[in-house]
């Protein structure tokens, strides 16, 4: 199937877009594993390239989840929320246990479990990236068993022989209200030789703060001090390719990146003025956070005609390190109130420190042949990885130091728990694809891959919290998955294809800290147990599609929109324990979703586009699922993710001013509807958090475009939208509400050089 050449405006959020006004440039992904035009793979795909990131601000992951249709990115909030966060696709959702959204790296998977105090994923800030591609609906056989409700790829530039490359960005910002912005980055790239390529990068970025410091007793408003939420960025990156002759090329890079910042993105919400972005936080001590990753690989491919050999090796090593703190909660539960007192109560000493590693050892090798016009292609492959996850929490008592602490002693006199956590996970897989062309119309895909997977996790706790003893809990777990897929794609003509598939997603199951069971004692009575599991099983699902994309008009319009339907079986989930505010994962029976994303890029006319891009997502539990002592914990119908409805539309126009100068601008508006509402009947129910309301925001930019260089002025939330993107409490009954919104309108300049 071929474009159509067309008139599509420059860097629209589809899944197709050139990057002039008058042609529709090929967009080529990877989502099979080889280089194909976007509008030949049937999947559900949305990519976006360097120039399309650059005229949208996309800077970050939320950026790209705010516009991407049935993609979420939801930030834990609360004094215990560890400032992480969650991503899913279309409703296949899930805080705990191993991921259902597979990230990778180039070809290395960096996501994380969520073991002890869920750090968070990695994710590369977005400076020199050749592109990221959002894949929709479950990746097991190519991307493994992360990859249960779909895959996130941030593709990183190859070096390339031929002419010299050159980028460079410069930006400067200010926001309401808070500090400023900045950012300069620059990257080089071409042939030293005949023989020898590279590309190299550095960046750095600071994002100013907008959250003051407030007295943390509730009662001083006066801000200690402004803008506390600042973040700097620092990226690096050098990759070499070397070809010794025609057919074999090897590939050494190494990318680095290190993120530091002052405190979270929350604010106190009964604190603030809200209508104004006047926000206000009161931890009583800082919370920094540092994260910072090196990732190394070597990919070297040898070429047999039309068969490719590809081997990649990978290591991931990541630190995360922060303060948190957290005497407003543990007030809430001695006091009933966050801003209470008790005996011996100690500002000072309400520090805790949370520590994590990652280190992941990647080898993939791919035998996989491409050849346009041929009956057969495949792909046969092998995988091994083996990730290590260590953490270390150190929880402030909040109480002075060498006093009795629930009458022990606290751990090294002034902590309330110590906690080590060693998890270690194996995988072996193999798997192939092979894609038949029945005739020049129709072709049959199928595929497979088999997973074994070993886990080892060890728990060591000490301190009051577990009342004074040194324990060490372990759990082990070794499964196999197996998880197919089979498609049909049929041409319509040159521009329209149909497609339909099925396929398969796993999660394997893990090991889990127990709740302590005298702190947790009533919560637990309640369900009937004393004590809570120590380990969890695999889910999976099947998922249906039915889907269409294309040109039409000749070429005026693109389209790609698609029908799903989902049934997910032993659902891996999180049951809060309201009275101690702790939790615990286990598996919650069966659910079913439902859902439609539709991707349209119209152009009426030469130099203007218009663009929708939408998602409708229905995830809900088949039954009742009921804990100990016959009490519900969810109910049939319950939904499980995000809002129904989310996606963005945009307007971008350009015209030639000069026969050097062409001027542009662009409107793009973001939106999700209201949050599902929780059910009053289940176990853990708060009637002080209700759904999310629904949220939108508008961003703006306008510039001029010479041959090389590039100059426009952009305004971020320019409604100063306020509205809660996560929002929490202490527990059940507290008054003290966190909450985490857009960042107040930003204003700034951005310049960029190509080359």
């Amino acid at each position: 199937m071929m474009l159509l050449a067309g008139a599509v405006a420059a860097a629209a959020p589809a899944f197709a877009q050139a990057e002039d006004a008058t042609t529709i440039d090929e967009v080529v992904v990877t989502a099979q594993r080889r280089a194909q035009n976007i509008l030949e793979v049937p999947i559900s795909i949305t990519s976006y390239s360097q120039a399309v990131m650059d005229a949208q601000g996309i800077r970050q992951i939320d950026d790209i989840a705010r516009l991407t249709p049935s993609l979420r990115f939801a930030r834990t909030s609360g004094v215990s929320g560890n400032n992480g966060a969650n991503i899913s696709i279309r409703g296949i959702a899930s805080d705990v246990g191993a991921a259902t959204t597979a990230i990778y790296i180039d070809d290395t998977p960096v996501m994380i479990r969520s073991v002890g105090y869920f750090s968070g994923n990695p994710y590369p800030k977005i400076f020199d990236l050749e592109r990221v591609e959002v894949l929709r609906g479950p990746q097991g056989t190519l991307f493994g068993a992360g990859a249960e409700g779909g895959a996130v790829r941030f593709l990183t530039p190859q070096p390339k022989f031929g002419k010299p490359e050159a980028y460079v960005r410069a930006e400067l910002a200010t926001t309401k209200n808070g500090s400023e912005s900045g950012e300069f980055g620059a990257a080089l790239g071409g042939a030293i030789n005949d023989t020898v390529a590279f590309r190299a990068s550095a960046s750095v970025r600071r994002d100013g703060g907008y959250v003051d410091l407030i007295g943390p007793s509730g009662t001083n408003s006066t801000v200690l001090n402004k803008d506390i939420n600042w973040q700097n960025t620092k990226t690096a990156r050098l990759a070499v390719t070397w070809k010794p002759i025609e057919a074999l090329s090897l590939t050494p890079s190494v990318y680095y990146q290190e993120v530091r910042s002052g405190g979270r993105d929350q604010l106190w919400e009964g604190f603030s003025d809200l209508g104004s972005a006047d926000y206000v936080a009161g931890p009583a001590l800082p919370e920094p956070e540092r994260d910072r990753f090196t990732l190394s690989a070597l990919k070297a491919q040898y070429d047999f005609g039309n068969i490719s050999l590809i081997s990649n090796t990978s290591y991931f090593d990541r630190s995360n390190a922060k303060d948190l703190n957290y005497l407003t909660f543990q007030t809430f539960l001695r006091s009933g109130s966050e801003f209470g007192t008790y005996n011996n109560k100690d500002p000072n000493n309400s520090a805790t420190l949370l520590n994590t590693g990652q280190k992941n050892l990647i080898q993939e090798v791919r035998l996989q042949s491409y050849a346009p016009g041929q009956a057969l292609e495949w792909t046969l492959g092998a995988y091994y990885s083996n990730t290590k996850q260590d953490f270390q929490n150190l929880t402030g008592s909040s109480l002075r130091p060498g006093v009795l602490s629930r009458g022990v002693q606290q751990y090294l006199g002034r902590y309330n728990l110590y906690e080590g956590v060693a998890a270690r996970e194996k995988q072996y897989a193999g798997f192939g694809t092979l894609d038949w062309h029945v005739n020049d119309k129709l072709k049959l895909t199928a595929g497979a891959r088999y997973t074994e997977v070993k886990f080892d996790f060890t728990d060591t706790r000490d301190g009051p919290v577990n009342s004074g003893r040194r324990t060490v809990s372990t759990a082990q777990t070794s499964e196999s998955s197996f998880t197919p897929k089979v498609g049909l794609q049929y041409d319509l003509d040159d521009h329209k294809m149909v497609y339909a598939s099925a396929s398969k997603g796993f999660r394997p199951g893990g090991g889990q800290l127990p709740v302590d069971p005298t702190f947790c004692a009533a919560d637990l009575a309640t369900l009937g147990i004393s004590a809570s599991p120590l380990g969890f099983e695999s889910d999976s699902l099947w998922s249906y599609e039915l889907g269409s994309k294309g040109v039409v008009g000749g070429g005026k319009l693109q389209f790609d929109v698609n029908a799903y339907y989902v049934k997910w079986k032993n659902i891996q989930q999180s049951i809060r324990l309201p009275r101690c505010s702790f939790s615990y994962v286990d598996n919650l029976g069966e659910a079913t979703g439902k859902g439609v994303d539709l991707q349209l890029a119209f152009t009426p006319t030469a130099g203007v586009t218009l663009g929708l891009n939408v998602g409708y997502n229905n995830t809900s539990f088949d039954e009742d699922i009921l804990g100990g002592n016959g009490l519900v914990l969810r109910e049939e119908g319950d939904k499980i993710g995000g809002p129904a409805w989310t996606g963005s539309a945009y307007v971008a126009a350009e015209r030639p001013v000069t026969e050097t100068m062409t001027a542009y601008g662009r409107a793009d508006y973001s939106y999700q509807s209201k949050g599902y509402s929780p059910n009053p009947n289940a176990f853990g129910y708060d009637p002080g958090l209700p759904a999310l309301a629904s949220s939108g925001e508008l961003s703006l930019r306008a510039g001029v475009r010479f041959d090389k260089v590039d100059l426009s002025a952009f305004v971020d939330n320019a409604l100063n939208s306020h509205a809660a993107l996560s929002r929490s409490n202490d527990g059940v009954g507290s008054l003290l509400y966190y909450r985490e919104t857009y960042r107040p309108r930003t204003i700034g300049v951005t310049a960029l050089y190509r080359y």
